[in-house]
This record gives structure tokens, sequence and C-alpha cells, in this order.
């Protein structure tokens, strides 16, 4: 029987199937059957391959038989000797040395022992005879990089196939969303499990992952939401993006009041701190004004009285509440149809009435009114009827005197005080005092104006008492420390902490936290021991949290500073103190070095100030943010808080005038006197918070609001209009031959010349905002004098001479008998203002018994050169003012004619 040849098929470096275990290998080497390549080793010089075979080397072996392919950069590798290599001191066996013709790159490379007959192309070539045809071939590296920091251990031929990504919708972000998407999953995971019912156990973990991830998604959202000021809806978000770009976020403002105490006879001496001016709850028209007990007191505020407490003004602690000062008569000095002038800034006062004995200057005053006491101005009379119900309510005032006198009349002895007060509280209208009746009653009435004294300042908010929890100091858990560092110390050496903490009615908690050891722990040594806070924040109790700001640090301040706000000044009405459970846990107040300040932020603040701040969430809640030992101190785990917070604020403190009318002391009770409390103005300044709208418009362009320098001419003219009593300014850059010089032009308010002391404060001033490399010179404006000549046609029922005067006093350059501005008064005309003809003639034709008006003359007296100007607009320099004062004392100060004819 003849050999048949039995073909193995072509040969390679990746044979099929790849096999992790080498088998096949030992079988070969233990066979001897079949030959084969079992590594190849290559030399120093990369070029001389050391080839181990598993048996020994045919010695038919040739250059022919030696293939090589692969390659990157440098293919086409081929042998250019070959010999076996006896050298049993350099090798454990015979190998075969092949020399190549150069060296080859990093790629692999594929060397094979094939029969000569083969093919060039890789696909044909076959094992040499004898050679298993999975060992004719082995991948060959010239150079190996991987030993130096990996492994050179070839991959696991056979990797499992990575896990397939469950499918997931992406656009699932609510609760039922999220449960269809776990039951679709939980459809291709557990098949067989179709149970739907909500009682299934199933069911209620899906539904509890499901508002889960509903919540999460939630606040994946809101995260993103609130890190822009555009998109962000919370309200502590919005004030810290505005506060980034020097925008405060405000809170609102309470309101303030003007209360008169009425007392029926003698005097009374209250404190401050005690006393509470309510307006009755809703629904209670029918109220008593007077005092009310703490029952009544109690039930108010559970029914929504609001509640307002005094305001110490330089530092008073008590008010005395005197009969006398309840209504107080001014002085006519015996005349009769008297009126107190709009304007006037001192009236007398009647103390006592006269006697006619001569030792009338000795004799008790009654009144006891100083400096710094507040005082109500009230029409209590109809001017027209005498009738008490016709009295004009919009005719009242009120004042802080700034001097009283003594004094006597010396006609009749009677006992007067003379009081003044400052020109920011000039009377705004004309008080009538006495009047007569119309025929046939021909009465003359007096009083028909009074002086209300025992006046107090309150604002807006009331000191609810709360309640402390004291679970912790009562009854504290075994390992208290963990949660709160050495209470359980400061509790052993409080026997009656618990006693003192709920007797406490205010506010207070504990600040969480852990106790941390430094690294010096050996014996010896001095341990650092640290109570980092766990959360510092807190909430308040109680809605809303009063805002106000502080009264004007000025001894005296008159009362139009004292209702003066500005609600981004307001600050939270509340005392904080904080500290170890010894120093605050106290019966009455803590030591002051314990008390925490608010502030707006904690920007400026040390790492030892006892600073915070609070926020307004968007449930009207407050919350206390404190320092981080960098900005502001940290309180320490363990520290023990409490605060007193007041609440009421906004527009709600706004109450009509007459409504405040209930007195009420926050403890204690005053029997045997009656005072009656009424607020004859109305409260006001009670403004809404800010809201979110206004912070993101106004917000951005924040920073503009407060220019630093001054760049141009308006820039000058800007900061100089800030100046109090300054109507107007403008500014011009000239040109002094080597720089420019900002002359500032002023029209000041009220007057027409430019005080020396106004101009130097106005020059001090512009010396911080002026640019380099520019003068400033500060200067009165240019006043024109005009000449102005009117034709009028009077009506013929109409007096002229009436008409005519009438005329002069709408023309005026001083107030007009009804109190208004002339046409031509300072404050009317500013700097540049033109002159407009249509509008004299609109200004005449408004006086009543005009038929027709023209103006015949409209120009400059000083280099006028028409009559009339082009177009009826006599146009003046931005520095000039128009003047027509009218003074036949003064013709140089311009003048206005009437040509009257008509009437009779």
């Amino acid at each position: 029987m003849s050999e048949v040849a039995i073909s193995t098929g072509t040969v390679g470096c990746v044979p099929l199937p790849a096999c992790s275990d080498e088998a096949r290998r030992e079988r070969l080497r233990l066979s001897g059957r079949l030959n084969g390549i079992d590594y190849v080793e290559v030399g120093d010089s990369g070029k001389s391959l050391c080839i181990h075979l598993f048996g020994g080397v045919p010695a038919e072996l040739g250059i022919a038989n030696v293939r090589i392919s692969g390659g990157d950069r440098i293919t086409g590798l081929h042998a250019v000797s070959v010999k076996p290599e006896q050298e049993p001191e350099l090798h454990d066996d015979v190998c075969l040395r092949v020399e190549l013709d150069r060296e080859g790159d990093h790629s692999p490379y594929c060397l094979c022992l094939v029969d000569a007959s083969s093919g060039i192309d890789p696909s044909t070539w076959v094992a040499y005879p004898g050679f298993d045809p999975r060992y004719a071939c082995a991948t060959l590296y010239f150079r190996l990089d991987c030993a130096k920091e990996s492994d050179c251990a070839a991959l696991p031929p056979c990797v499992q196939p990575a896990a397939a990504q469950p499918e997931i919708n992406y656009l699932a972000k609510d609760y039922a969303s999220f449960r269809q998407l776990f039951l679709d999953r939980m459809a291709l995971d557990v098949p067989a499990w179709q149970e739907r019912h909500v009682p299934d156990i199933g069911i209620a973990l899906i539904e509890a992952l499901a508002y889960t991830a509903d919540h999460l998604s939630y606040y994946q959202d809101a995260v993103a939401t609130e890190a822009y000021l555009e998109t962000a809806r919370r309200r502590i978000s919005v004030r810290r993006h505005a506060r980034l770009v020097d925008y405060r976020m405000h809170e609102g403002c309470n309101a303030r009041a003007l209360v008169s105490l009425s007392l029926a006879a003698g005097e009374v001496t209250l404190p401050l701190d005690q006393l509470l001016l309510l307006t009755p709850p809703a629904g209670q028209g029918d109220a008593k004004a007077g005092m009310i007990d703490s029952v009544k007191l109690a039930a108010a505020r559970v029914q929504g009285a609001q509640i307002f407490q005094p305001m110490a003004l330089d530092g008073a602690t008590s008010i005395t509440v005197v009969a006398a000062q309840s209504a107080i008569r001014l002085h006519t000095w015996g005349n009769a149809l008297c009126c107190l002038p709009r304007g006037s800034t001192q009236a007398v006062l009647v103390d006592a009435p006269p006697t006619n004995t001569k030792a009338s200057v000795d004799r008790t005053r009654a009144l006891k009114l100083k400096a710094g006491d507040l005082l109500i101005f009230e029409e209590v009379l109809g001017p027209a009827t005498g009738s008490p119900a016709d009295a004009n309510p919009e005719h009242r005032h009120a004042v802080r005197l700034a001097g009283v006198q003594e004094t006597v009349d010396p006609l009749d002895g009677t006992l007067l005080l003379q009081v003044s007060w400052d020109a920011c509280d000039a009377l705004p209208f004309d008080l009538c005092l006495s009047i007569r009746m119309a025929a046939p009653d021909c009465r003359w009435i007096g009083d028909v104006s009074l002086a209300r004294g025992n006046v107090l300042l309150v604002d807006h908010g009331d000191h609810l008492s709360g309640q402390c929890k004291c679970d912790v100091i009562c009854q504290p858990p075994a390992d208290v420390d963990s949660d709160y560092p050495g209470l359980s110390k400061a509790l052993a050496a409080m026997t009656d902490a618990c006693q003192r903490c709920q007797a406490l009615a205010e506010d207070c908690w504990l600040v969480p936290g852990t106790t941390q050891y430094g690294c010096c722990r050996c014996d010896g040594a001095v341990q650092d021991v640290l109570c980092p806070p766990g959360d510092t924040e807190h909430v308040l109790p109680g809605t809303p949290l009063t805002w106000a700001e502080p009264l004007p640090a000025q001894p005296g301040a008159p009362i139009c500073k004292l209702l003066a706000r500005d609600v981004r000044a307001a600050l939270p009405q509340l005392r904080v103190y904080g500290g170890t459970l010894q120093d605050v846990l106290v019966n009455g107040i803590p030591a002051e070095s314990l008390r925490w300040q608010a502030r707006p932020d904690l920007l400026e603040s040390g790492p030892d100030d006892r600073h915070f701040v609070v926020e307004i969430d968007d449930d009207g809640l407050a919350h206390l943010r404190f320092g981080d030992g960098v900005l502001g101190r940290q309180p320490q785990a363990g520290n023990f808080f409490r605060a007193l917070p007041r609440i009421g604020n906004g527009p709600a403190g706004n109450v009509g005038r007459d409504s405040i009318i209930w007195l009420a002391l926050a403890s204690g009770t005053l029997s045997g006197v009656d005072i009656q409390p009424r607020n004859p103005l109305p409260a006001s300044g009670g403004s809404a918070a800010e809201s979110l709208a206004e912070v993101k418009l106004y917000a951005p362009g924040a920073f503009r609001a407060n220019p630093l320098r001054a760049i141009v001419a308006d820039d000058y003219a800007m900061f100089a209009a800030r100046t109090p009593g300054v109507q107007d300014t403008a500014c011009t850059m000239d040109w002094t031959g080597s720089w420019y010089e900002a002359d500032v032009v002023v029209d000041p308010l009220g007057r027409e010349d430019l005080p020396m002391a106004m101009a130097q404060s106005i020059d001090a001033d512009l010396e911080h905002y002026r640019r380099m490399g520019h003068d400033v010179a500060v200067h009165a404006a240019c006043y024109v004098p005009l000449l102005i000549t009117m034709s009028v046609c009077v009506a013929p029922t109409f007096l002229t001479a009436h008409v005519k005067a009438a005329l002069q006093d709408r023309f005026s350059a001083g107030l007009r008998r009804d109190g208004m501005p002339g046409f031509f008064h300072p404050d009317r005309l500013q700097l540049g203002m033109p002159i407009d003809e249509s509008a004299l003639i609109a200004e005449a034709q408004a006086v009543t018994g005009v038929v027709h008006v023209e103006v015949t003359r409209l120009m400059r007296a000083d280099n006028g050169t028409s009559d009339r100007p082009p177009g009826g607009v006599l146009l003046l320099g931005k520095r000039e003012i128009a003047q027509v004062d009218n003074d036949p004392d003064h013709p140089d100060h311009g003048g206005i004619q009437f040509t009257m004819g008509g009437g009779r």
C-alpha cells in the first residue's frame, strides 16, 4: 500500500482557533514525531535571530525556507544566511542562527519555516516538511518596550464580550415616567413577574425607587437652575447672585408712626421698653380708645392686631405723660383772625391762663416741654363752620423742638412757651388759629388748631415670646458628647440648666458637631482639640421678621429725618447671643460681649467678628448664616444660642390716622391711670420686600449706579447735584492753555445767590472724583434779566385793577397768595431753560377775567437786539437762568409790564 501525501494547509502566526492553554506544545515535545518553532531570540544587533526548535535542526534548512512577513514602516525583510549553531555554553539547546538584511520596527512580524516551493504570498506558505503547521511560524518583536513598565504577556485570546447596556429613557424626569421605566426593565430582567397590584412588595419597591429618582431629578434640575441669576427661582439664590455684582436685595421695611398720649389729669412716667401701641383687630370698628390688659393683649395678637413699639430717641428710656400737654393752645397775643403761616419754624404756646395777680411770673408752669420733644399741630375745628367734623385731617404736622424758651405776655401775665424747630420741619400749610363765623352768627371762635404733646415715635413690630426646646438639655442621651461636644460636662456644672431652659421665652438651639483631635497625642504633649460644627444654619420661627434702619446718629434730628426711610439700609431686628452654655443660659440678658450682630454680608467680617447674615426664603422664614472662621467667626460645636426676633414688617404697618388707639404693657399692669393713645398722622414707610423680578432687572446694571470718577463734564455736574440744597447743576470743560478746567455752575434751591460755604463744600467734594489733569472751579449761575411786556384784554364784567393784581401775583418771583411758587420763582427756572411765549400766554390765560393775551416784548435786558425772539422762544445759555424779579428798586433784575385793555 503506497503512502498518500496529507495536506496540512497554509501556515501563519494567527492560527485558528485561538487558545489560551497551549497543551499541544508539550505533546509535540514529548512525542518527537513533529518539529516546530519553540521561541525566537533577537540578538543585540537586531539583525541576528536564534530560532529554537522542539527537535533538532534539519540539515537541509536554507535561506529559501526562512520567510518573514509583516512590519509597518520596515517591510520585506529576508534572510541573508542560515546555519545551525552548536554552542551549548551560550544556549541550553541548539538553535538555528538566521542573519537578516536589516532590523525591523516596533510592529509585530511573522517568521515562518516553510517549504521552499511555497510562493511569495504569505497566504500560500506551507509548513516545512516534518514541521507541525501550528508551530511552523512564530510572532517576532525586534523591540520590546513593555517590560519596562508593563507585563509583556499576551492578552487572553478569548475575551468575554461586555454586557449589553440597558436601554435607558433619558427623558424620564418625573415620578410617572420613572415608574414606567422600572416596570419596563423588570419585564426584561424578570419576565415571569407580572404582578401589578399596589400592595405587592415589588410594586412598592418600584414606587419607592421612582419617588427617590423623581426627587433626585428635581434636585439635579434645581442645581442647574439656581446657578444663574436669570434662571434662579429661590429667593436666597437670587440674593447671593445679586450680591456678587454689588447689589443688595432688600427685604422691605417696617412702618413708623407718631402717637400722642392723652391723660385726663396729673402726670405719669412710663418705661419705653414696656409700652405696646396697638390697632384693634379687623372687625372691631367700635373699639374704645384706652389701655388694655394682658388678656385682651393676647387675644389681639392672635386676631392679627398691628403692634407698634416706641423708638428711643437720643437714648431716652422713659416718657413722662403730662395732662396739660394733651391739648396745648397757641397764643395769638389777643388778636383775631390769626393763622400760623406756611413755612413757620416757631410758635408761642400757652403755658397757663392769665390771672389778676401781680405774681403771675412765679406761678407753676404746667407744660414740661424741652428741646428734643415731639409736637403735633392739628386743626380741630373747621375754619368755615367751626365744627370739629369739618376739620381738615390734612392740616396736621409734626415737628421736633429745637429750642424752648419760657416767657410771659406782659399785657395780661399769660405764661408762655416760645418753641422753635428745624427749617426741615417747616409748616407746609397755613394753620388757622382763630376765625369769625359768617353772618348772622358772627361769633369769634378761637383755638381752631391745637398742639399735641406727649408724642412718641413708634415703629411696627412686636417681640413675640417663644419657647426654648430643651429636650437635649433636660434629657440628654447617653452619647450626647458625640453630637454636642462638652455638653455633659457643662450640664454637670449647671444643675438647674433644665429649669433655666424651660423658663427661657426665646428661640434657642445647640450647635451640633464632632470633636477632632490633632496629631500630637503622645504622653506629655498638648493635644490640639477642635470642635468643628456640623451645621450652623438656623431657621427662626415666626414671619415676617421686622426690618428697620437705625435712627440718625445726629442728636436732636428733626422729624423730616426721623421719618425719611432708606429701605436698603434696613437691618433685621433681633437679638442673638451665643457662646458656651454656662455663659448664655443665664437669667436675664447675657453679657454684651456674647452678642452677635446682623450684617448685610460677611465680606468685610474678620475671623473673630461675631457677625451673621439673615436670609429670607420664599416662605418668609428667616435663615441665620454664620461665618466660616475666615469671613466672620464660626460657632463651635456644643455652643448654645438664644434669639429674640421681632415680628411685623412691610405695608401692613401703614395704618391710617386715628387707628392706633390701644395701649398695653408688655409685662405688669398700670392701675388708676387712663391714657388714651392716638396717631393724628398715618403711619408711613412700610414697604414690601423686593421681588425677584425687580432684582433680576436692576442687579445687572447696579455697578453703574455708583460712579467713582468724573470723566466728562456731565459727571462733574452729576456729583455736584448730590449736595443738599442744590436744585440744578451744569458743567463745561474749558481749555486754559495748558489743561482743562471743569467749570461747575450751581443753582441753589430757594435762592438766587450761591453761598460761599456751599461753593466750598461742593469744591471739596468734587476733589474726590476729579480726574487727573483736570482743575475744578465752582461758580454761581448767571442770571439774565428779561424785559417782558404783555397786552391783556379784560372781560367787561371784571375790574381791570383786580385782574392786573392777579397777573402780577401769577408772574411774581416769590410765592403767590395761594402759597404756590410764582412763574418766575427761582425754583421753577433752571439752568438753560428757555422762555416760551406760549407758556407766558397760557399762564396769563389761567387768570379769571382774561379774555385775550399777546406778548409784545420778550427780550434780554443786557444785550437784546429785537423785541421778540424768532419762533417765539427765547433761548438761554447752559449757564444762564432767566430772571424777572419785577422789583422797582432793582430794575436791573428784570421786569414784566401789563398793558391792560377792556374791563371796567
